[in-house]
């Protein structure tokens, strides 16, 4: 008993300290719905999600970039990790179905379940479509709620169904996700840790968002945006980045 106890303390400890651990190791499950046969599956070992993965850590300011190995494996050049974490933004245009945003919801959840009281906001074009990204009734329906209740026990902090509420995740740290609508009235109206802005190029109010987002970036927050191609002011920040 005594050393299984120990062994769990171990393995909490060490998803506490490393991200790359937590998301890729036999912890985290996700759900893949467009999967008739393995539609609950652990994130597959890719490279360029581990390098994603270091760029979410460094513009986190949670990696040094020179310790960013898995960034610099695919060739980003340790200049660009240190703009990264100067800025504290990352901007990712993605194809479809490369579980980009899956892994931004993952960081989200080790973010929330092990740094105190952290304030992080997932925005989406629609209330609702957030509300599938962090809880939408049922821990089951949301991707970080889903990814949280799929946790061996040991690991889960969050007390369901008291933890959830429509769009909202509470963790007993102090820390809270959020799932937000497009527009920058509620970023306004909050000091975040993090923002992640989802299918960013199809916000019409992208543009307000992101400005509204700068005190918070400056102050020390992170601003995530991932989308797919589509012109607009989402593709001009990533130009600019």
């Amino acid at each position: 008993m005594g050393s299984g106890r120990g062994s769990r303390e171990l393995e909490q400890e060490r998803c506490r300290r490393d991200a790359q651990y937590f998301i890729f190791s036999e912890c985290i499950l996700t759900k893949d719905e467009h999967d008739k046969t393995n539609p609950i599956k652990r994130f597959p070992e890719t490279q360029y999600l581990r390098a994603l993965l270091d760029a979410l850590l460094v513009s986190g300011h949670l990696l040094e970039p020179e310790q960013a190995v898995h960034a610099k494996a695919v060739g980003h050049s340790e200049a660009w990790l240190r703009a990264l974490a100067s800025s504290g933004i990352l901007a990712v245009e993605k194809s479809r179905q490369v579980m980009a945003t899956w892994l931004c919801c993952a960081y989200l959840l080790w973010r929330a379940k092990f740094r105190p009281h952290q304030l992080i906001l997932v925005q989406s074009k629609r209330e609702d479509d957030a509300a599938n990204l962090v809880f939408n009734k049922d821990p089951f329906i949301g991707r970080i709620s889903f990814m949280e209740a799929h946790l061996p026990p040991f690991l889960q902090t969050a007390n369901f169904p008291r933890a959830g509420s429509y769009g909202q995740l509470i963790f007993p740290n102090g820390s809270r996700i959020l799932g937000i609508p497009e527009g920058g009235d509620i970023i306004r109206s909050n000091t975040a840790s993090v923002i992640f802005s989802d299918e960013a190029g199809f916000q019409p109010e992208f543009g307000a968002s992101f400005t509204a987002a700068l005190p918070s970036i400056k102050g020390g927050g992170q601003y995530i945006a991932i989308s797919s191609a589509e012109p607009g002011e989402f593709m001009s920040l990533v130009e600019a980045a």
